[in-house]
């Protein structure tokens, strides 16, 4: 949040500058991320008088002025706005000065007519983003004057974070100064506790609550006989620099409270909502036009404001258009409410709808807060709107009070490891607002209900221990045994996987491990049964991920805008629903190869013979190698994917992985559904591999096994065929095997040539040997002959001599 360091200067009377207040609540409270000098001295631009106007002789559009700027100087000044009159009291920059964006004021002529200075619009002098006409004075103001006098902006802006525990009270100006006062041992210049709504109950006004547990308390104060117009300068320059934009002095004024105090406020034209309003949740295809022109569809999980008519306002998050102040309003209704937290978060995520407000009621408020709002925001109006308040209705049924917590001392210097004197302790506590007594060996601490978070006695120390100061707490070595910790061994393994996979050509990816309803449904796994998130981000993360493949096709996706061929995978947990409160988790290893596409020709023999397939195939079988895992073979004809649907997967191009012997199966491959890859707007084709971490990890580790260097050594034969178009490359290659036997070592191919008339000649490299003998020229060739024998014979191929 952003921080005015005028305003907590006001509020804490500290004398320290905006760099030293940023470095004490760095070191005890909260990370300042920056601090930004903000505003303008205005060199050169005064108050100025318009003494005369007239159209311009050469220019509809621009008018000639004649500004009085003090001194009875008088200057000739051409001026495009119309919002001016005589008699008005402008901002005038007179030749010299050099305006924000170093834009410098010069003796001009304009369409014939001289001009010695400009009169200034808002956003020309910094002031804020408006460029609608000049920027009209007070009257009152001396002409001549220096305007740095009278809009004094010079300000430093502290971007603090806040971290959520603290949220709920330390996102305002008090909650910060009050910070500041306590590190400084000093005294707030403010009245929080005299805030205190009076006792005049409003007549025409009745308030109802249909859930109470979800709208802990609301009030509603009515106030008449209201102005609306502009804020006052020194109210605007606050929002402005707290990123607020300035819209009217009713609006701000609520903007204005909740920078001051946390509590977001919301005011309705009293006669466009009537003398009733109504807490309740929305209705099926029930609508509401907010105030930035929006239209949402409500729910039965959304908190509402209504009147016996129609919804007026999103409870929390933003007001309604129609019941939206005006310049016609003459009476208003000023909301200052508590919701449930977790109400407002679902609702915002759902319509994806972040607003001050929302953001506030999202960390829970304190419901107590709400009537030192009010009382302070009718103080503002009154001043600022002419407001009279009219009375008010105050709902409020389980009110909270202050709790107690007893500290033991002797507990504090255990904790801490330092000791802080008992008077300290309570010096301390007393300077964060809370009442406390000093006993012989304890403090009994009242705690006031906007510190939330205060509920144990380490909650107590840890207050006692930032403010007392941790640089404080003297270095002293443990005086334990130091032990080397434990080997992860799914870690050493999940390593080696990755070190693997980047020396085959891989990048790894790193995704969130969610996915959205839309992308579920595009892998085929919208029917499947997920984990849904209660407040997802964003609905595109509303579902705990069961595989990693929709998050990869989305990767794909993006990076294929850059590059035409690449490999990438990802190892992380998928979460599977077992009926218990936690999931089972499951670490998955996913490699995607996308496969540069190629012209007509390389695309129908690419596909003919399957060469993305046996691409991956050639990295996954290096990675099991290097993983020690030799007896695995790649089972086309009855393959089950790793927990997902065969609809994603390529129809005969797939193939799950298995071991010989136990028939385990350790993961799957195969060229993704061109459907899927169709509504990914992937348009190119590509390879998946996915294995179970775990099941690779054990077959890992009981396979592997020292292989001695061979004694004898091996031979190599060629063999060349022609096939027809049905025969299939693994058809070939397992009756080689089948054939050959146990002296078969290896058999590659090495070259593919395809035919007009749809055959195509293959040929194969057969690697013999045996480990106990030198196979004779007799063995050799007999398993040749064997080997082509069975070729033609089952597979009507024909043997090239």
């Amino acid at each position: 949040m952003k921080y005015s360091y005028n305003w907590l200067k006001e509020l804490s009377d500290t004398t320290k500058t905006a760099t030293e207040v940023a470095q004490l609540i760095t070191t005890h409270s909260f990370e300042v991320e920056s601090v930004e000098k903000i505003g303008s001295d205005f060199e050169g631009v005064v108050v100025g008088k318009i003494l005369e106007l007239a159209k311009h002789p050469n220019a509809d559009k621009l008018q000639l002025t004649k500004i009085e700027v003090g001194d009875g100087k008088i200057l000739d000044i051409v001026c495009g706005a119309h919002n001016i009159s005589v008699g008005d009291h402008v901002p005038v920059a007179t030749i010299g000065t050099i305006l924000p964006g170093n834009f410098q004021i010069k003796e001009s002529e304009i369409r014939g007519e001289k001009s010695c200075g400009m009169l200034c619009a808002e956003d020309e002098l910094g002031l804020g983003t408006s460029h609608e006409g000049i920027l009209l004075l007070d009257k009152k103001t001396k002409i001549g004057t220096p305007l740095s006098e009278i809009m004094n902006n010079n300000d430093e802006i502290l971007d603090i974070k806040v971290l959520p525990d603290r949220a709920h009270d330390a996102v305002s100006h008090v909650a910060m100064a009050r910070e500041i006062v306590a590190l400084e041992n000093g005294e707030m210049d403010y009245d929080y506790d005299g805030l205190i709504l009076p006792s005049k109950k409003a007549k025409n006004l009745k308030i109802e609550i249909e859930n109470k547990e979800l709208c802990p308390r609301y009030i509603g104060a009515v106030l008449g006989n209201v102005k609306v117009g502009d804020s006052p300068d020194w109210m605007k320059v606050r929002l402005e620099a707290c990123g607020i934009k300035a819209i009217n002095n009713v609006v701000d004024a609520t903007n204005y409270v909740m920078l001051e105090l946390g509590q977001p406020l919301h005011a309705f034209d009293a006669d466009v909502i009537g003398n009733e309003i109504i807490v309740r949740m929305g209705k099926k295809d029930e609508e509401l036009v907010l105030l930035d022109g929006s239209s949402v569809k409500l729910t039965a999980d959304d908190i509402i404001i209504a009147n016996k008519e129609k919804a007026l306002a999103l409870a929390g998050i933003m007001g309604g258009k129609e019941s939206g102040i005006s310049t016609e309003t003459k009476t208003i209704v000023v909301e200052a409410a508590n919701f449930v937290a977790l109400s407002i978060r679902k609702t915002r995520s759902r319509l994806n709808l972040f607003t001050d407000a929302s953001g506030r009621f999202e960390k829970q408020l304190d419901p107590n807060l709400t009537e030192k709002a009010l009382v302070r925001v009718i103080e503002i109006l009154e001043h600022t709107a002419g407001a009279t308040f009219e009375g008010s209705v105050d709902v409020y049924a389980d009110k909270v009070k202050p709790w107690t917590i007893k500290l033991d001392l002797a507990y504090v210097d255990k904790l801490l490891g330092v000791s802080v004197p008992p008077k300290t302790s309570k010096t301390i506590l007393e300077s964060l607002g809370l009442k406390v007594q000093l006993k012989k060996d304890a403090i009994i601490a009242e705690i006031p209900t906007f510190r939330i978070d205060l509920k144990s006695q380490e909650d107590l120390i840890e207050e006692i221990g930032r403010l007392h100061g941790y640089d404080k707490v003297e270095n002293i070595a443990p005086s334990v045994s130091v032990t080397a910790a434990k080997q992860n061994e799914s870690r050493v393994f999940e390593r080696a996987l990755k070190n693997i996979l980047t020396g085959q050509g891989f990048s790894e990816v790193y995704n969130y491990s969610f996915y959205g309803q839309r992308d579920a449904n595009l892998c085929q796994l919208g029917s499947v049964k997920h984990l849904e998130l209660e407040m997802p981000m964003n609905p595109e993360q509303s579902l705990l991920r069961i595989s990693l493949i929709p998050n990869i096709l989305k990767n794909i996706k993006e990076n294929l805008k850059n590059y035409s061929k690449f490999s990438i995978f990802e190892i992380g947990k998928v979460y599977w629903p077992n009926g218990d409160v936690l999931p089972e988790e499951k670490t998955m290893l996913v490699g995607a190869m996308v496969v540069e596409k190629k012209s007509a020709k390389e695309e129908k023999m690419d596909k003919r013979h399957e060469s993305g397939f046996f691409q991956a195939k050639a990295v996954v079988d290096n990675v099991l190698l290097q993983l020690g895992i030799t007896d695995h073979y790649y089972d086309t004809f009855d393959g089950v994917p790793i927990e997902t649907p065969l609809s994603l997967w390529h129809q005969s191009r797939s193939a799950e992985i298995k071991i010989i012997g136990s028939e385990k199966s350790i993961g799957f491959m195969g060229e993704i559904n061109p459907f899927v890859l169709e509504q990914f707007d992937i348009r190119t084709r590509v390879v998946v591999f996915e294995f179970d971490g775990e099941k690779l990890s054990e077959v890992s580790q009981n396979e592997r096994e020292f292989t001695p260097i061979r004694k004898h050594p091996v031979v190599t034969r060629d063999i060349s065929l022609i096939a027809q178009r049905d025969v299939r490359i693994d058809e070939i290659l397992m009756i080689i095997q089948q054939a050959g036997g146990d002296i078969v070592l290896d058999t590659d191919l090495f070259d593919a040539i395809d035919f007009a008339d749809d055959s195509s000649s293959f040929a194969f490299h057969i690697i013999l040997g045996a480990d106990e003998r030198t196979l004779t020229g007799k063995e050799i060739d007999s398993a040749i002959n064997s080997i082509t024998t069975e070729l033609e014979s089952k597979l009507n191929v024909k043997m090239r001599k």
